[in-house]
């Protein structure tokens, strides 16, 4: 009865519907709820009307972004932990009651998966115009330069997708006060570097006149670089300068005591933070991840140990730069963690200062060498340095690159699973490497994909039975392909002096691209394998085929 009256009144809506089944699965009575149906409320005003007070706010934040904008999760939490809308509960982490947030907000419908981009989210446009006009008075969102900004307003976003230059202080002369700042761009950018879209003048009466600032970023404009008076945003927790030609960030900005999230990301002239940064003792999120370069860490790094992310820690050569021990102390670091520079490290024990078997937390990780260096003296235990990635319960992603000269890639837990949350193995250019790690049963249960490139000394790969994808790429000869029961994409790219290899029972293959392989003449088995349905081959002239039955593909 009740789902027939909602259906009546609301079904020309497919968002109504949605949206109000969000909120009576969170409703104490069905009754109640449609007693307010009845009346004159629309259903996604009430929808957001019975949100708790923090979720009101999470959302307000949101209407600084344009209709449309494409949403990132952990970006938006971090904003949100700033703009003071998490709650801190004992027991939790602020980032996962952020995430918690925003997947209720997800589950209310006020977010919806982007049908374009993979693990971004957008907001419908009737429910962005809800939260819009609820947040009018205090948010406000510039999107002409020539909009005038009502003097009430506490925070504020500029949104341009063309270049301007904009006089700070003549924009906001009318406001007494600003709670947040940001330059945002229209749409959600799938590339690192991007062209500047405002040139921002006065930054430096700016900072002086709007000293409650708590969440400033300046991303993607003409900013080369920060003035001093920054040491006067006392209340800042959120800075941001992503994309911009920032050549140095000033000492002053290590005074910011309450500065929680510090991101300096593709800045390419930026190539060292401020020694002084080790002072900023609340920071919780660093992030001054670079393509083609590094910006080094300085030495004391390992005394921010509140550090939950820092996607890149690049061991330095040099006494002032941070070393690899320093990251034994950062035992809270979570998500994606990519170590380069280790060719500098000369001995196994030191590389285990870095003391990776702590941080349970770590989903990805990253192993890279520049020069192969890995230089190990010979009294170090060859142990050291061949379990690489001790026990990380929380790893799903792992690649190694340019480890010239190691033999053995092993996980030495014995008694426990290996790797029991792994799901992406990536090699790349191991030229040493003879074997991976003997897979016992139950070990690896969720690795899906693996990738090897360039390990030419390889002979076989472990029989773990869960991988359904296995990429092969550049070497003398094939290693020894398992019999994988799971196994339905095969990729083998550039043996080019291999003539032939032989391909084991594999029950769920589907899909075979084989490339690039010159001398390649014979692949024995292929004609064995029933469930193939797709065979891709280019750039092996000399190979021939089975005759394909009907089924096949080529």
């Amino acid at each position: 009865m009740v789902a027939k009256r909602i259906i009546s009144r609301f079904g020309s809506n497919p968002l109504n519907l949605i949206a109000i089944g969000g909120l009576l699965s969170h409703a104490d009575s069905i009754s109640i709820e449609m007693d307010k149906f009845e009346g004159s409320v629309v259903p996604l005003q009430l929808c957001r009307d019975v949100l708790s007070i923090h979720l009101k706010k999470c959302l307000a934040f949101c209407s600084l972004f344009p209709e449309g904008y494409t949403f990132d999760k952990h970006h938006m939490v971090l904003q949100w932990i700033a703009h003071g809308c998490v709650r801190s509960a004992e027991g939790c982490k602020l980032e996962d009651i952020g995430v918690e947030y925003f997947n209720e907000l997800l589950y209310r419908s006020f977010f919806q998966y982007s049908p374009v981009h993979n693990n971004r989210f957008v907001m419908h446009e009737l429910m962005y115009k809800v939260v819009a006009s609820a947040s009018r008075d205090k948010y406000f969102k510039a999107e002409d330069p020539t909009n005038s900004i009502p003097e009430n307003i506490l925070h504020l976003s500029l949104v341009s997708s063309q270049f301007h230059t904009i006089e700070l202080m003549s924009k906001t002369e009318e406001l007494k006060d600003l709670q947040t700042f940001l330059v945002v761009q229209p749409e959600w950018q799938p590339y690192k570097i991007s062209f500047p879209t405002l040139n921002l003048v006065s930054l430096d009466d700016f900072f002086l006149k709007f000293t409650s600032l708590e969440t400033l970023d300046l991303s993607h404009t003409d900013t080369e670089e920060l003035p001093g008076s920054i040491a006067g945003l006392r209340n800042l927790r959120y800075l941001s300068v992503n994309n911009t030609s920032i050549r140095t960030l000033p000492s002053e900005l290590c005074s910011l005591i309450n500065l929680l999230t510090l991101q300096a990301k593709d800045c390419r002239f930026l190539t060292e933070l401020p020694g002084d940064t080790v002072k900023l003792l609340k920071l919780r999120h660093l992030d001054v991840t670079k393509e083609l370069d590094y910006v080094y860490l300085p030495h004391g790094i390992g005394h921010l140990t509140e550090l939950r992310t820092l996607p890149i820690f690049h061991a330095g050569g040099y006494p002032s730069h941070c070393s690899i021990s320093e990251l034994g102390n950062l035992h809270n670091l979570r998500g994606c963690l990519r170590l380069s520079g280790l060719e500098g490290i000369k001995t196994g024990s030191k590389a285990q200062e870095a003391n990776l078997k702590n941080k349970h937390h770590l989903k990805d990780l990253t192993l890279q060498w520049h020069d192969g260096g890995i230089n190990i003296n010979d009294e170090d235990e060859d142990e050291d340095t061949e379990n690489v990635a001790e026990q990380l319960p929380s790893l799903e992603f792992l690649s190694v690159r340019k480890m010239y000269d190691v033999k053995r890639l092993t996980n030495n837990s014995y008694g426990q699973t290996k790797f029991p949350s792994l799901e992406l193995l990536n090699l790349w250019e191991m030229y040493g490497l003879e074997e991976l790690f003997e897979a016992s049963e139950g070990d690896c249960p969720r690795l899906r994909k693996v990738c090897i490139s360039r390990c030419p000394e390889l002979k076989r790969l472990p029989c773990i039975p869960s991988v359904t994808e296995l990429v092969l790429h550049c070497g003398r000869e094939l290693p020894d392909i398992p019999e994988l029961g799971s196994l339905a994409s095969l990729k083998i790219d550039g043996f080019h002096g291999v003539k032939s290899f032989s391909l084991p029972a594999l029950p769920a293959l589907k899909k075979v691209e084989i490339r690039s392989c010159k001398e390649l003449v014979s692949v024995d088995g292929l004609s064995a394998l029933t469930t193939v349905q797709r065979l891709k081959v280019t750039g092996c002239p000399k190979l021939v085929l089975p005759i394909a039955d009907s089924s096949l593909t080529i």
